[in-house]
């Protein structure tokens, strides 16, 4: 193993760490500003991830993307809602041990997915039809024939995924009682206006 090999080896395995540490403190920190800065760190430590694999295509969507679109609506979420008050409940809860078995099973299907999947052989389709193996030649336009034609549907369903968690993600960031309590103190200050020919 020459020099080159070794800074190489020790990059990747300083980006992969800095993927786990900000994975652990994404889920562990119980401040969720820290918490949406540690995603911060996971979405960029994963696009240095594509750049050192050689996928700056990849590399940039990541950060553009991921990085710069929503880990910052996250932050903006999750700093302009409320913090929640009643969040006192057992950690232990029917929801604990569903969240922790679905976790189990998505975990060892995507560990079963990764075992079985043949890396190396992996060929690709040109746009006449001809099967090709190895790296193909442009790496950018196979991604969007690969996206926008067979791999649409799951593209399509991920983004709605990730919207969908966001939405969830702020309704539990919301106190409904200071909601409730702001409600009451606006129409005690200002009387219903029953008579406005504008609204």
């Amino acid at each position: 193993m020459n020099l080159s090999e070794l800074i190489h080896e020790f990059v990747l395995a300083s980006i992969e760490l800095g993927i786990l540490l900000g994975s652990l403190g994404a889920v562990s920190l119980v401040n969720t500003v820290n918490s949406a800065f540690s995603l911060g760190l996971v979405f960029t430590c994963i696009s240095l991830l594509y750049l050192v694999s050689n996928a700056d295509f990849v590399a940039a969507a990541q950060s553009l993307v991921y990085v710069g679109a929503i880990n910052v609506l996250t932050v903006f979420a999750v700093t302009i809602t409320d913090e929640p008050t009643g969040s006192d409940a057992a950690a232990c809860g029917v929801e604990y041990i569903t969240a922790s078995g679905a976790c189990a099973i998505l975990s060892s299907t995507l560990a079963c997915a990764i075992r079985n999947t043949k890396w190396f052989g992996l060929s690709f389709i040109n746009q006449s039809g001809i099967p090709t193996s190895g790296t193909p030649e442009n790496n950018v336009r196979q991604l969007g024939y690969k996206l926008l034609g067979e791999f649409v549907v799951p593209f399509e369903l991920a983004s709605i995924l990730l919207l969908v968690a966001l939405v969830g993600a702020i309704n539990l960031a919301r106190d409904e009682n200071a909601l409730a309590a702001d409600e009451k103190e606006k129409s005690a200050v200002s009387p219903p206006c029953e008579n406005s020919s504008f609204f």
